[in-house]
């Protein structure tokens, strides 16, 4: 019995060998190949979600072209492109602000404004365009967030 043991591990070997070789074989087969596997699958079958009103493709794909663009009303502002929401342009002041380019395009379209300290001296603030123009911090900074959050507690706080 233990002769019979000893000349299946070499069988097992040889065949844990061939196995490798035909998976390397196949990879180097793939990678030459023009198209991948995934592109072949996905332009051989196309499939279509058909909901229950009789359209096709996902929810709130209008067009009914496979994918939600920024008009329908499937998109979601907060989570894709450019994370502005509505009709805005990101003006050249908040161009690189990152993650908030919320705020900074809220500060920016605040109008100039004014308020009377306790003593009695008037504080004139100029339009949030200028206010952001005026720092000295670079847009995409932590220390321009931290900017802008000051400027948006101030008009808060006079408002």
């Amino acid at each position: 019995m233990r002769k019979s043991h000893t000349y299946a591990r070499p069988a097992r070997l040889a065949a844990l060998l061939a196995a490798g070789l035909a998976t390397a074989a196949l990879g180097l087969v793939a990678s030459l190949s023009s198209e991948s596997g995934a592109q072949r699958a996905a332009s051989s079958t196309q499939t279509a979600t058909v909901h229950g009103d009789g359209r096709t493709g996902p929810r709130g794909d209008e067009n009914r072209d496979g994918r939600i663009d920024e008009d329908e009303s499937g998109w979601d502002c907060r989570t894709t492109g450019n994370r502005v929401c509505g009709n805005r342009i990101v003006p050249d002041e908040c161009k690189g602000a990152g993650a908030a380019v919320e705020l900074c395009v809220t500060v920016v379209r605040r109008p100039a404004y004014d308020w009377q300290n306790p003593e009695g001296s008037r504080v004139d603030i100029p339009d949030g365009r200028a206010e952001v123009r005026g720092l000295d911090e670079k847009p995409g900074t932590p220390e321009f967030t931290a900017a802008l959050r000051t400027l948006d507690a101030e008009w808060r706080a006079h408002h």
